[in-house]
């Protein structure tokens, strides 16, 4: 084993796709490996008062290189009109998931971090319900991560959008917005953001950046084994 290599896996998908299920249950199988496994998630609105002063101390100590992620998010989010205050924290997200990247893989130690809510899943959610406007600063977003975190790889997790849509009825305690819809605009919904995925899905393979497709249709073990193969494969 290479104990000074850090795996970083970012799960993109739809909501009900199986991003967080899956994501809980490759953290689970791995516990048997010796090597580090945790699980990372970023609050993006109705922040607490706690969060914000963990947020305000957090960006005190950024990396300065991280603000060149957070202008070209800044420039994204103006350039496609979708101001709102959920948007300005998924910028700062972007910020925040692009500094702890570097920062983890400056300590060089051998670990395993999954984040179900990372740089490609907030271009898309800051695109909610609206058609995804492709431009020049997401390539940019995109090819910048690539570059800076080579051993960053992104799952991406596919589920027919009716079942998505199922799946989020079934769910109780965080209730998402989808969830508030009827079942024809919850599924209208989520075939746009599936179009948004597909987009950004594309541009992801044009720079060249590792990723890896999952079919959330197929069984929890099938799947948590896929991964947990694909991680070892690194770290091995």
């Amino acid at each position: 084993m290479n104990n000074n290599k850090i795996v970083f896996l970012e799960f993109n998908g739809i909501p009900g796709s199986g991003k967080t299920t899956l994501s809980n249950n490759v953290i689970e199988n791995l516990k048997a490996i010796d090597y580090p496994v945790e699980s990372y998630q970023r609050f993006i609105q109705k922040p607490t008062r706690k969060d914000l002063k963990q947020l305000v101390k957090y960006l005190i100590h950024l990396k300065p290189s991280s603000f060149r992620m957070g202008y070209l998010g800044m420039m994204y989010l103006l350039t496609n009109r979708k101001i709102n205050c959920e948007n300005w924290l998924r910028v700062v997200s972007i910020i925040i998931l692009d500094d702890l990247y570097l920062k983890k893989s400056i300590e060089n130690r051998a670990e395993v971090i999954l984040v179900d809510q990372g740089i490609i899943q907030q271009l898309v959610s800051i695109m909610y319900e609206t058609e995804l406007v492709t431009d020049r600063f997401a390539k940019k977003i995109i090819a910048h991560l690539k570059k800076r975190v080579p051993n960053l790889y992104i799952i991406n997790v596919a589920l027919d959008v009716t079942d998505s849509f199922d799946r989020l009825n079934q769910r109780v305690g965080n209730i998402s917005r989808i969830q508030q819809l009827n079942r024809k605009n919850g599924i209208r919904t989520l075939k746009i953001q599936q179009k948004n995925f597909d987009i950004i899905r594309s541009v992801i393979r044009e720079t060249g950046m590792a990723s890896m497709d999952i079919n959330t249709h197929a069984g929890v073990e099938e799947n948590v084994l896929l991964l947990k193969n694909f991680v070892l494969g690194k770290i091995l």
